[in-house]
């Protein structure tokens, strides 16, 4: 039987059928975009998770101690100098002067610290022309105050810690070693110079100012540290590392006066002399072999030593 197209009942259903075409092709075209949205952010997961795996790899092969960075080793000293004066006026002290000197770490390679070094180079200066009495003659042609002048104790290196001479403090001499103790004295004891001149006693700190990374806390070290068996360095618990363009401070607070020191001597023949003062001290007519007698202040240059080693040729940075 034929379908009539003009029946009512037929074309209600052919509307009933399209409109369920259409729900349906809306419903497949919303299915098929919720599927690309999930491949798309399937993708980006795949993608994220390779960076994150190859982020991972490159972690793992990082350098992390200073032994496997790449490059040659060679010896290294990074060295400091601070210049201290002599003392020129009587009412003013040194102490508690806090002292400093910079250094950069150059750019062929990072550098790497074990050791502290120090050591004081002594100087000698004038206290400035003075008159003398008929028992003491004066010093009238010494040059100005605060001067250097070169005596027998210039360009001598000292200690950086009065506790180098082994009997600082010591007293030395009757009733001791087996010798008779009524024979001790405190004129004796008082007679014996327990210090020697130019040691130099002060307290330092180290930081890289690049980072601002200090290497010890509220609390300067003492430089009693650098010498704690005479000669002995003082040897770091690890390894230091600074890299490229780092600038390195060193700064000493003193803890006193370096002081005076009297220098006696005798005139040599032929024109020979210890030193270079004009005129010799205390030059006595008609008695060459007479001892000569100049009292000076001491200063000098404080010289502090990281000893280490650069690695050259390294990767920048090199950690």
């Amino acid at each position: 039987m034929p379908i009539d197209p003009n029946d009512p009942e037929v074309a209600a259903y052919l509307r009933r059928m399209a409109n369920k075409q259409s729900r349906v092709e809306a419903q497949m075209e919303a299915l098929n975009q919720r599927y690309q949205a999930m491949a798309a952010a399937a993708e980006d997961d795949k993608i994220e998770l390779k960076r994150l795996g190859q982020a991972l790899k490159k972690a793992a092969a990082r350098i992390r101690y200073i032994e496997d960075i790449p490059g040659k080793r060679v010896p290294y000293f990074m060295g400091f100098q601070i210049q201290v004066p002599g003392q020129s006026n009587p009412t003013v002290s040194l102490s508690g002067s806090r002292l400093s000197d910079s250094k950069q770490v150059s750019q062929d390679g990072p550098f790497v610290a074990t050791t502290y070094l120090s050591a004081f180079l002594l100087r000698t200066y004038s206290l400035g022309p003075y008159d003398g009495t008929s028992e003491n003659p004066g010093r009238p042609n010494d040059a100005d105050a605060g001067s250097e002048v070169s005596t027998p104790l210039s360009g001598r290196f000292r200690p950086v810690s009065s506790s180098a001479d082994p009997f600082s403090g010591a007293y030395i001499g009757p009733g001791i070693g087996g010798i008779p103790a009524n024979a001790a004295s405190l004129s004796a004891a008082q007679a014996v110079q327990t210090f020697r001149p130019g040691i130099i006693d002060f307290l330092f700190e180290v930081a890289d100012e690049g980072v601002d990374r200090l290497r010890q806390n509220q609390i300067p070290i003492p430089s009693r540290y650098l010498f704690s068996e005479f000669d002995r360095p003082l040897y770091l618990p690890v390894s230091d590392f600074f890299e490229r363009g780092s600038s390195i401070r060193f700064s000493a607070t003193l803890t006193r006066d370096i002081g005076f020191a009297e220098i006696n001597y005798a005139s040599l023949p032929n024109g020979f002399q210890e030193g270079a003062v004009s005129p010799p001290p205390d030059p006595i007519a008609n008695d060459p072999v007479q001892s000569g007698r100049m009292i000076v202040a001491l200063g000098g240059t404080l010289y502090f030593t990281m000893l280490g080693y650069k690695i050259l040729q390294a990767q920048s940075p090199a950690v």
